[in-house]
């Protein structure tokens, strides 16, 4: 048995899948929220920008590009979350902070970036924007922790 078996058997794929995609829900309204009060940083023009030019066309690539990540961390989630301490609000809330922390220098292309280059959305790198990231993968994380958890208890 090659270990991808072994952890699918371990971990529950649909309750990890549906879970993401009820995390990614959490993190784009917030997204909606903070955007009307924050910096301009739409994660979904940084995601689709690259793909498409015009700014509509690249929020649908990156709500997209979102959705299959959001589904993917999922089962990240779920492949480690019991090595992570604490009740699942703050196990989901702890490994997205620190998946931010690890992804978020990929931000630092900044004037290279063509949605950045256009002035479609602001700079990424700069502490405004990183702060601004962090209530995203709060929400993300604990509706994530606490949807899994409850979900595959069935």
């Amino acid at each position: 048995m090659n270990w991808v078996t072994s952890l699918i058997r371990r971990i529950d794929v649909p309750a990890a899948i549906a879970a993401g995609l009820a995390g990614g829900a959490a993190f784009y309204v917030t997204m909606l929220l903070d955007l009307k009060v924050g910096r301009n940083v739409d994660d979904r023009i940084f995601l689709g920008r690259p793909l498409v030019k015009d700014p509509e066309q690249a929020k649908a690539a990156g709500t997209v590009m979102h959705v299959v990540n959001s589904a993917a961390f999922g089962v990240v989630y779920a492949a480690v979350e019991e090595h992570i301490p604490g009740p699942p609000w703050w196990k989901g809330t702890l490994f997205f902070n620190i998946e931010n922390l690890i992804l978020y220098p990929l931000t630092a292309v900044g004037k290279r970036h063509p949605a950045i280059r256009d002035g479609q959305i602001d700079d990424y790198w700069t502490w405004p924007a990183f702060l601004q990231s962090i209530p995203r993968h709060i929400a993300y994380g604990a509706v994530l922790g606490i949807v899994y958890d409850r979900m595959r208890r069935r």
